[in-house]
């Protein structure tokens, strides 16, 4: 098949697109989304879906937002054929088949897509037209060609006629279909599992009749042993009985004896008691005898003993009264020391609060004058009014009017006047006196008015800008006399000297402040006053308790030695004392533990006087009330009447002895439970022999042989029918898999011309040392270069998808006598350098020229190097 043009519209974002493609190689060029794979999409749709299919991907390439059908038109050659072949999906669908040749036909519909179908079908390989497509975005290495018939046949011829033919195909055919008859095709699992089930069935129904059948000859048996056990058990029954009633009278016989042995122990316990307390009275009246002269003899040894502890403890009575007395003197001269130590600690404490008196009272004063000087200071700023600003106000002001003044007086005109001899006069409102030969000296900076009492009335005026220049003045002065009266002040030179006593008085205040704060050192001063009134109170009294006879230390050092003297002195005597004190401790101990053992002595003595009277007054009236000869008389009667009854007794146990009464129980025990356990298994068989009886009744009435017999009827029928049919399938296997294996070697060889394409189109990519392998599915299994032979899932994936190319490549050119299929490679070799470019582009327009071949890409310079090729710019 070749493909001769191809027009879409409105095939989702391409509205109308037309290619033309070269028997060779043609190359379509364009950018991302102008629509080259859905040339692919709508050639491999056009040639499987029908115009009317609803499937997701068919409705997918309908325009967005367009209410209109995708069309698809393909003008193809295919063998004898030649034809144009369209469809409308979606909307107005419909299917349009125009053959040319070899002979003119107009189909529409179904009927087109039919036709079109069994035209490519039986003239074209679709498995291979599936396996030469490498759509965009697929996996291009691995390419499958086993399923291609049409490959098979090339590669066949191409062999030598290695391949099957025809008809041998055909048998194949129908020896794989009787196959699959029995066998599953890829597992090989048999398909007649309903006969081996039904074998099964009946196999198991069969042997749950057998295994029924088995059980109920059991049951015969056991019917059978089970009657005879009864009978037996019946005869055995009376001879138990006898056997029983023989051992009860034995053992009443020897229980006789066991009651006249019981009896006679009783009876010789009261004459065992007696006998133990006729003995107990003669052991302890020689006891009583024995303990009072023991007793005698430790009341002699106390008595002798007591005369020394009464010494000991008149001696240790005059050694403790003589150490209390030492303590009492030794506790007078304490109290002393500790008056005199009080008195040191007091005078010392004294001295000191003395001492910090004075200080604080000189450190009280020096704050007292330190703050009559800051009130001073105080005062004085009080009575300031001038500020540093006002001060400097002030002065710019002077400066101003002394300069108005300065500049006045140089453009005013100067009015001299001498006096010859004593004159008054009125200058303006001022009265003038001059003696002889006085001056007066003004500067006309105004109209003045010279009036001569009686002789003449002088106007003299200055000029135009004098008056502007005295008028400055007055400006000048007004502005430095309000200035002068804000800050209370007559001149600017008080100003000056007042600001000069602020900045002093501030300076003071300053000063005092710092220097009361390094007197205070961060003290209060209530408090530093609070001190001083309580220390001044505390020496006050300390004066008033102290005894005036005793002379008051001169120093703080004096007073420290007086009280270190002291604590040593108290130290001592109350080490002394506590010495004296574990002395006279240690002697108040040994006299009471003294007394103790006195007293303890004399109790003993008394206590032990008082006990032997008493033992010795009860032995006397014992002895009185019964003398030691009865006693003795007694202890032997009762042992000669206890002596006969253990005779009794011994004589009574061995005849006892002699009956083994215990081998009777035991026997008498084992005849009852002989006896009881026959009779309960009569009745346990019996109830067994009913329920066995039951059983076989029901199993007579239920037919069970004839049913066994039926099963094994058609047990035996299920198994002739499976060993048939097992038969069939293991020579339809043994022959499928014989012709399988020719069919397998025949592969073998015709492989070769697939193997030699792909080589000679890979040595122009790879180099002249290419060589591959190919696995029995026809894909490569290695490649081998340089003598290094590597697995191809190893390889790259670049050159996966080389050798991908290569082979679809190679495979086009072994079908192209036979009409050949297209390939189309839709943007491939994305992972080439452009060496490989280069050489790929050179083997794809070697197999132009034998097959034809599509290429879609976006990227043109990827292939600049194929040679014969015709290029479509969409």
């Amino acid at each position: 098949m070749k493909l001769v043009s191809l027009t879409l519209e409105n095939w989702r974002g391409v509205s109308a697109s037309q290619i033309e493609f070269d028997s060779g190689v043609t190359l379509i060029e364009g950018p991302n989304e102008v629509g080259k794979s859905s040339l692919v999409e709508a050639l491999r749709m056009l040639f499987r879906e029908k115009s009317g299919s609803k499937k997701k991907e068919v409705q997918a390439v309908q325009p967005v937002g367009e209410d209109v059908g995708s069309s698809v038109a393909a003008e193809v050659r295919c063998c004898d054929y030649h034809f144009t072949y369209s469809k409308t999906y979606n909307r107005k669908h419909g299917t349009e088949l125009r053959i040319l040749a070899p002979r003119a036909e107009q189909l529409t519909g179904d009927d087109a897509h039919n036709r079109a179908w069994d035209i490519l079908s039986g003239h074209m390989d679709m498995a291979l037209w599936d396996a030469l497509l490498v759509e965009q975005g697929k996996e291009i290495g691995g390419v499958k060609l086993a399923d291609s018939d049409g490959l098979a046949r090339a590669l066949d011829n191409a062999a030598g006629g290695a391949g099957a033919s025809g008809e041998e195909s055909a048998l194949f055919d129908a020896v794989q279909a009787e196959y699959e008859r029995y066998f599953t095709l890829k597992t090989g699992k048999p398909r007649y599992g309903d006969e081996q089930q039904r074998v099964e069935k009946n196999h198991e129904k069969v042997q749950q009749l057998q295994t029924t059948l088995r059980e109920l000859e059991d049951d015969l048996r056991r019917f059978e042993g089970v009657s005879a056990e009864i009978s037996r058990l019946q005869r055995a029954v009376p001879e138990l009985q006898a056997a029983k009633d023989q051992h009860e009278q034995r053992w009443a016989a020897i229980d006789g004896l066991q009651s006249r042995l019981i009896a006679k122990e009783e009876e010789g316990k009261p004459l065992q008691e007696l006998l133990v307390h006729a003995r107990n009275q003669w052991q302890q009246r020689q006891q009583a005898v024995a303990d009072i002269a023991r007793r005698a003899q430790e009341l002699e040894q106390k008595q002798a003993a007591l005369q020394p502890l009464a010494e000991q403890v008149a001696e240790l009575e005059h050694t403790v009264q003589a150490a209390e007395a030492t303590q009492k003197e030794l506790q007078t001269q304490r109290r002393a020391l500790q008056h005199a130590l009080q008195q040191a600690r007091r005078d010392a404490a004294y001295l000191q609060d003395a001492a910090e008196l004075a200080r604080l009272e000189q450190l009280l004063a020096r704050v007292q004058a330190q703050r009559g000087e800051l009130a001073a200071a105080r005062e004085t700023l009080a009575g300031i009014h001038i500020t540093s600003a006002g001060r400097k106000e002030i002065q710019a002001a002077a400066s101003a009017l002394d300069v108005a003044t300065r500049t006045r007086d140089n453009a005013a005109t100067r009015l001299t006047i001498e006096a010859l001899q004593a004159l008054d006069w009125q200058l303006n409102d001022e009265a003038v006196s001059l003696r002889p030969g006085a001056t007066l000296e003004r500067q006309v900076a105004a109209t003045l008015q010279l009036e001569i009492p009686e002789l003449a009335r002088i106007s003299i005026a200055p000029a135009a800008s004098a008056g502007e220049l005295a008028a400055e003045v007055d400006a000048r002065q007004q502005e430095l006399d309000a200035l002068l009266a804000r800050f209370q002040v007559r001149r600017v030179e008080q100003a000056i000297a007042q600001d000069e006593q602020r900045a002093d008085a501030e300076q003071t205040v300053r000063s005092v402040r710092e220097r009361i704060e390094d007197t205070l050192q961060g003290a209060d001063e209530e408090s530093l006053q609070a001190d001083y009134t309580r220390l001044q109170q505390a020496c006050d009294d300390a004066l008033q308790q102290r005894d005036p006879d005793q002379p008051l230390p001169a120093s703080a050092h004096e007073a420290k030695q007086q009280l270190e003297t002291a604590a040593e002195a108290l130290d001592a005597c109350e080490s002394e004392r506590d010495q004296e004190a574990g002395r006279l401790e240690t002697q108040r101990g040994e006299l009471t533990r003294a007394q103790a053992k006195q007293q303890q002595a004399s109790v003993e003595a008394n206590a032990l006087t008082s006990v032997l009277e008493d033992k010795r007054s009860s032995l006397a009236q014992a002895i009185e009330a019964e003398p030691d000869a009865t006693l003795e008389e007694a202890v032997a009667d009762r042992e000669q009447q206890l002596a006969a009854i253990t005779a009794e007794l011994e004589q009574l146990r061995a005849q006892l002895q002699s009956e083994d009464p215990d081998s009777a129980r035991l026997q008498l025990d084992n005849a009852s439970h002989a006896l009881r356990r026959a009779e309960r298994d009569i009745i346990e068989q019996q109830q067994e022999q009913a329920v066995l009886k039951s059983r076989l009744d029901r199993a007579q009435a239920n037919g069970l042989f004839e049913e066994l017999e039926a099963a094994e009827q058609a047990l035996a029928e299920a198994e002739d029918t499976l060993a048939a049919t097992e038969r069939r399938a293991a020579a339809a296997k043994l022959l499928w898999e014989t012709l399988n294996q020719h069919r397998d070697a025949s592969r073998q060889a015709y492989v070769r011309p697939l193997r030699e394409g792909i080589q000679n189109l890979g040595k122009i990519v790879f180099g002249s040392d290419f060589d591959i392998a190919l696995d029995e599915d026809w894909t490569i299994l290695s490649v081998t270069r340089s003598g290094q032979t590597v697995p191809f899932d190893s390889l790259s994936v670049g050159a996966k998808e080389q050798l991908g190319i290569l082979t679809r490549l190679a495979a086009a050119r072994i079908v192209a006598d036979e009409g050949g299929v297209p390939v189309i490679i839709d943007d491939a070799l994305g992972f080439s350098d452009p060496t490989r470019l280069q050489s790929m582009g050179a083997a794809i327009a070697a197999a132009g020229r034998d097959a034809q071949v599509v290429v879609l890409t976006c990227t043109p310079g990827r292939f600049m190097y194929l040679g014969e090729v015709g290029v479509r710019r969409l």
